[in-house]
C-alpha cells in the first residue's frame, strides 16, 4: 500500500510552492520524471542545509536535473556544488510532488529525494546562490528554513 499525501495543513513555502506528497521510495515510483532532486545529508543527528544567498534562507542542498542526468547523478553534483560536501554513500528516500506558483511553469513538479552520509571538512566556497553551508541538529533547525524542507527533514528523521 502506497504511503503517500501529506496529512494536516498544508505545507507551502516561501515561494507559495505547495507540498502535494510525499511517497516512500519502496512505496511506489514517481508519476513522471523528477525536475529537481534535494539530498538529506548527514552526519549523526544533524543535517547538512545550505543558506540560499537569493531567498535568505536556510534550504536543503538540491537542485534542477540537467538534460542527460540521472536524478542521482544531480543529487551528488549539487551536494558538492553547494556544500562543498562529497557523499559518502546516496540511497533513495522517497519522492515528492510539488504544486508550482509561478504561471507558466507548469502545474506541478516532481522531486526525488536522497539521503546521503557525509564526513570530513568540506571545501565550501560562498557564491552568488549559496552564502553558507552548515549541519544542523535535526530537531533544531533554524527558524528561516524553507517549510518543505523543514517538513522533509521531520518526516525523514522519524522514519530513521
Amino acid at each position: 500500500m502506497a504511503e503517500p499525501t501529506v496529512a494536516g495543513p498544508p505545507v507551502v513555502n516561501e515561494r507559495g510552492e505547495r507540498l502535494l506528497a510525499f511517497h516512500a521510495a519502496h512505496a511506489s515510483p514517481p508519476p513522471r520524471p523528477a525536475d529537481f532532486a534535494l539530498v538529506l545529508a548527514s552526519r549523526g543527528a544533524q543535517v547538512l542545509l545550505v543558506r540560499n544567498a537569493r531567498r535568505g534562507l536556510w534550504e536543503l542542498p538540491g537542485g534542477w536535473i540537467e538534460p542527460g542526468e540521472a536524478a542521482e547523478q544531480c543529487a551528488l553534483r549539487e551536494l558538492h556544488e553547494e556544500s562543498g560536501y562529497r557523499a559518502t554513500t546516496l540511497h533513495a528516500q522517497g519522492w515528492i510532488g510539488i504544486a508550482v506558483a509561478t504561471p507558466g511553469d507548469g502545474e506541478s513538479s516532481t522531486g526525488a529525494i536522497f539521503g546521503a552520509a557525509i564526513d570530513g571538512e568540506p571545501a565550501f566556497l560562498a557564491s552568488d546562490e549559496i552564502s553558507d553551508a552548515a549541519p544542523w541538529p535535526r530537531t533544531a533547525l533554524p527558524p528561516d528554513t524553507s517549510a518543505i524542507d523543514a517538513w522533509l527533514v521531520a518526516r525523514l528523521a522519524m522514519r530513521e
